[in-house]
């Protein structure tokens, strides 16, 4: 069985095709072969079929299909095999049976023999062209992109077989080809070049000089520009009647000079033992340096922190291309980023290079512009692949890079070299699990690993997927054979002997970063950045946003942002999204340690301070949003808590889209500060941030963080000893958990509330936590004692003329009413609820009470009624912007309920669909009690919905 790609795309067995049969099959096919033993991804399938523009929906189900055809075509042959390899498919077969790579194998070989062998093995090569290449796939994509480059290794070929035979003698064999060819390509000057030579060694000089006229002519009209140099000479030697101008076989009895060979350099380093992912990266620089000779070099530059894998991958994929690249590979480690060692000057590489290319040392240049020149004059037009590892910036590199677009160039750099234009850039991020469990499997032995994957994916993680981390985790097993993987997870857990464990001879990861690091000095501002990248390290958080960053470092804005893409191009820190920064974990320890060492404890603690307060007035803008701006708000209890009186952030949430966007983002990066903060002097400030964001966590249904929240609260709140503190806390606490179906569990800790409260003596709030009581007992069916408590509740707020805490009140009062089927008096309480909402601003609120008035409509029956008020509470938060959280869910159940019971089935399940959504959202019920919903005609009640109830 082979394949072809040079003509008709299919597979072919004993003479005659197999298939495929569909132009799309083909296209896959044809992906598939160019990048033989080589995982495609579906994505690369979809473009081969379909083009740039977006694929149809049923584009996955085509790839499939196509590749199931391909399987059966397949079918019983035993070293051939299609196989699925997340991101897409790879076919394993061997090379020699594709007529491309025979080709190209050919036209090599062509190059390292005698002329008249080369003319034979050129013949053979042009002989597996059946036609244009990639015939028959699917759009125009593939030819684009891939066969333009095609037909131009054909043409070289055929025009190398040309300048064979002229070598050997055989011009007027030449002669009757190169016609034809000059006339289906007239403006390639190769042809008119081998046919001025032909013509000349046959004697017929006018003629020559004819064919030089008649292309120079041809080049001006049609694309303004004369001939090249190689031309131009060729021109003048005739016009001076030299003997000889192509090296074609010397005359009997004349003496042939001989040459010395030019030097083929094979500099890379040796291959890695191991080498685990970064499929996705290798295809891209594959890609690229796979891609047509057009316009200038193919540059690629790997970028990423030290240790990340740079020089490996360059390495490998070099080692993997280096037969696209006969006329060599030469490769320099510039030592951009070693410690104790200065960078290699440009004048000093090109040296090397110079000499790796036959220059003798006498005579290598010492000026580097003019040492520049003589290298690109060397390299031009051969394909030779070069290798500049660990390059300090874009200046130490710029003088090594080639001018020819045959060559090649991988450059490895710690920082992004943005000025490198039109250079592939590949950033590589850490191994993930699977990969990194791989790489510690190559290193250790797959049975190590394989006995304990728990704890490798364990030390993956502790390494944060660091190549360089994983190679020194695993070099200390090797040389301590008692240790145990999860014994070395262990020590590594350890955050403060992290980095000690991770050093191994003279590796250490350590010693890479603080390469990195002390590289800062040689930027502008490079002390700021300095304090930048350490004061990050101090807090506990994933990220951070452009304002916490500006709060941390105590400047403007628009400084601290200059100073964080400063640490972004010099790999240090990853801006992974819009205005939001993020250390690597051992960058993190490695910042932290940093800060310790050159921070006084002063200052650190003011650090610490200055993001809390950030966190906590924009926690308090959010809250604004949330109630409004009425008296409600300002009449809060929960802005008694912390400083009153702090500088405004950069950016506060300015509408409800802001603030959910800003709690869904954030709310880690709190629960995290808060837990840092406990037991610091910034304790205080941690608790009136947690009693702030508690309420938007409310909600948006995230009660399980709510739960979260308050333990480490609580924690803070013991640290200050301060009995307010605590009440508040264990009555967000309480609240948690009577929200998460635990109603024992809500009064203990609201009793504690309670208890705290009465010690402070006559607060305000200790109505509340009363009515919180009030509303446990209701869920357990304890009724008349939850009615008591909502009572005195009411009695307390009234007393204290906390208008919004006495509506909150009326609102629980009417729920317990309804459920023990006094409907009027839940129907008054509920109303009054909402006048006092509302009078106070408190819009979230007020929707909740407009629900509940509904809901206690309709067990009355007064289903018209109930429907209103459910609409009027929609409405009120379509114009606040507060739709899509955990109380549009229940209004849109209640509606469902009401529909249902006026007899409309329809518009009811609508409903419920629509609630169901919401919830499954929020990660408040599973996907399986969603589809339940889905498709019960009269749904169960979520429990999340009933427990408020």
């Amino acid at each position: 069985m082979t394949f072809r790609l040079l003509g008709p795309v299919g597979v072919w067995q004993g003479g005659r095709s197999a298939g495929p049969t569909t132009a799309q099959q083909r296209s896959i096919l044809a992906m598939l072969l160019i990048e033989a033993n080589r995982v495609v991804s579906v994505e690369r399938l979809e473009l081969a079929v379909w083009g740039q523009g977006p694929p149809p929906v049923t584009s996955r189900n085509t790839i499939q299909g196509g590749v199931s055809q391909l399987r059966r075509i397949l079918s019983g042959v035993s070293d051939i095999g299609l196989v699925t390899t997340p991101p897409g498919y790879r076919l394993d077969v061997d090379p020699t049976r594709v007529d491309l790579f025979r080709f190209r194998d050919l036209v090599r070989q062509a190059g390292h023999v005698a002329p008249a062998r080369a003319v034979d093995l050129l013949g053979r090569a042009l002989e597996l062209w059946s036609g244009p290449a990639l015939a028959g796939v699917a759009g125009p994509w593939l030819h684009d992109a891939i066969g333009g480059a095609l037909e131009e290794e054909r043409l070289a070929a055929v025009e190398e077989r040309l300048a064979v035979s002229l070598r050997a003698g055989r011009n007027r064999e030449v002669l009757a080809e190169v016609v034809m060819l000059m006339s289906e390509h007239p403006l390639r000057e190769r042809p008119a070049y081998l046919m001025m030579t032909a013509l000349h060694q046959d004697g017929r000089r006018a003629e020559a000089l004819e064919v030089f006229r008649g292309v120079r002519a041809l080049l001006v009209e049609e694309l303004g520009i004369e001939p090249g140099d190689a031309l131009q000479a060729l021109h003048q030697r005739i016009l001076q009647a030299e003997v000889t101008v192509a090296e074609p076989a010397a005359p009997a009895g004349e003496a042939v000079t001989p040459r010395r060979p030019v030097p083929v350099p094979a500099e890379l380093p040796a291959r890695l033992g191991t080498f685990a992912g970064r499929a996705h990266e290798i295809g891209l620089i594959r890609d690229l340096l796979g891609g047509d000779e057009t316009g200038g070099p193919k540059i690629c530059q790997i970028s990423g922190i030290g240790g990340i894998g740079k020089s490996s991958l360059a390495i490998h994929v070099a080692h993997t291309v280096a037969r696209h690249f006969p006329d060599g590979q030469l490769y320099i480690d510039l030592h951009g980023s070693t410690s104790q060692m200065d960078p290699v000057e440009p004048v000093e590489a090109l040296g090397r290079f110079l000499r790796s290319l036959g220059v003798a040392d006498s005579v290598v240049p010492t000026d580097a512009e003019e040492a520049a020149g003589r290298f690109r004059s060397m390299v031009h037009g051969k394909r030779i692949l070069i290798v500049l590892d660990n390059v300090r910036d874009t200046s130490q590199a710029r003088l090594l890079l080639p001018g020819s677009p045959t060559c090649a160039v991988l450059i490895t750099s710690r920082r992004r070299l943005t000025s490198l234009e039109g250079a592939l850039r590949v950033p590589l991020d850490v191994l993930a699990v699977d990969e990194g469990r791989a790489l510690l499997s190559d290193l250790l032995g797959a049975d190590r690993i394989a006995a304990d994957p728990a704890a490798a994916a364990e030390v993956v993680r502790l390494c944060g997927g660091l190549p360089l981390a994983l190679c020194l985790a695993a070099a200390r097993l090797t040389t301590r054979p008692n240790w145990s993987v999860a014994g070395l997870a262990g020590r590594l857990a350890a955050d403060r002997g992290r980095l000690d464990v991770l050093e191994a001879g003279d590796r250490a990861v350590r010693a890479s970063i603080e390469g990195s690091y002390r590289d800062l000095l040689d930027d502008g501002h490079g002390s700021a950045a300095m304090r930048m990248f350490r004061l990050l390290g101090l807090i506990d958080v994933a990220d951070v946003s452009l304002p916490v960053a500006s709060a941390l470092a105590d400047l403007p804005v628009e400084q601290a942002r200059e100073l964080l893409e400063q640490l972004v191009d010099a790999q240090l820190v990853q801006n992974h999204a819009r205005d939001r920064y993020r250390l690597h974990d051992l960058l993190h320890l490695y910042a932290r340690e940093r800060a310790v060492a050159e921070e006084c404890e002063q200052s650190r603690r003011l650090a610490l301070q200055r993001v809390m307060h950030c966190y906590l007035e924009t926690a308090r803008g959010a809250a604004r949003l949330r109630k409004g701006e009425g008296r409600g708000l300002r009449g809060s209890w929960r802005l008694g808590l912390g400083p009153q009186s702090l500088p405004r952030p950069a950016a506060v949430p300015a509408t409800a889209e802001e603030m959910r966007e800003w709690v869904a983002t954030e709310e880690d990066n709190v629960l995290a500060l808060i837990a840092q903060a406990a037991r610091t002097p910034s304790a205080g400030p941690a608790v009136a941030l947690a009693a702030t964001f508690a309420p938007l966590l409310i909600d948006q249904g995230r009660w399980l963080r709510l739960l979260s929240l308050g333990e480490s609260a609580s924690r803070a709140a013991e640290h200050t000893g301060d009995p307010l503190h605590r009440a508040v806390i264990h009555s967000d606490l309480g609240w948690a958990r009577f929200l998460l179906g635990d109603p024992c569990g809500a009064v203990a800790h609201l009793r504690q509330a309670l208890e705290d409260y009465r010690r402070i003596g006559g607060h305000h709030r200790e109505a509340a936590v009363l009515d919180h009581i009030g509303s446990a007992y209701r869920s357990v069916g304890r009724f008349d004692e939850a009615v008591e408590h909502h009572l005195s509740a009411l009695r307390l707020a009234h007393r204290a003329a906390d208008r919004w805490q006495e509506g909150v009140n009326l609102s629980n009062l009417g729920l317990t009413y309804q459920r023990v089927g006094r409907f009027d008096e839940a129907v008054d309480a509920h109303t009054r609820s909402i006048a006092l909402l509302e009078e106070t601003g408190a819009v979230a609120d007020g929707v909740s009470a407009r629900g509940n008035l509904a809901e206690a409509y309709r067990l009355a029956g007064k289903l018209d009624q109930a429907i209103a008020s459910h609409r009027q509470a929609m409405r009120t938060l379509r114009d606040t912007g507060l739709l899509d959280d955990y109380r549009t869910a229940e209004i849109c159940w209640g509606l469902g309920l009401a529909w249902h019971e006026i007899g409309d089935p329809g518009e009811a399940r609508r409903h419920w669909r629509e609630s169901a959504a919401i919830l499954h959202a929020l990660g408040l019920i599973t996907s399986e009690e969603r589809r339940t919903i889905d498709t019960s005609p009269i749904p169960i009640t979520p429990d999340v919905l009933q427990r408020r109830t």
